[in-house]
């Protein structure tokens, strides 16, 4: 699993009001529900400081083929600048919420005994 974390300085300064913000969410998270090996996403942000998205991906092949350079200038032109994407591993996730830990099945997979030959 890839864990990718996206941030980058909002154009608009002041705190966005709720109002805003439910619209604005309300318009654009069902996008995300039809991203091929997107997990889940979440929104992150704070007024006049870094803002941006959290996203949990099943490879980095699929991370890779969202974060596009045409994804990354609409993000600039559309929400800000000084856009940033990291990458991470995310080998082990504890989701308290459905009560499960899930272990990445390629970290099972090379932490087994190899067979003799």
């Amino acid at each position: 699993m890839i864990f990718a974390l996206v941030t980058f300085m909002p154009y608009r300064k002041e705190a966005m009001p709720a109002a805003a913000r439910l619209e604005l969410y309300e318009r654009t998270a069902p996008n995300y529900q039809k991203i091929p090996g997107l997990i889940r996403k979440y929104y992150i942000g704070a007024p006049r400081k870094r803002t941006g998205g959290a996203y949990e991906w099943e490879t980095m092949a699929h991370a890779k083929a969202h974060f596009t350079p045409e994804w990354e200038k609409f993000m600039t032109d559309t929400y800000g600048s000084d856009l940033r994407v990291e990458y991470f591993d995310a080998p082990c996730v504890v989701d308290n919420s459905a009560g499960t830990i899930t272990i990445a099945p390629e970290l099972k997979a090379a932490a087994e005994p190899q067979a003799a030959e």
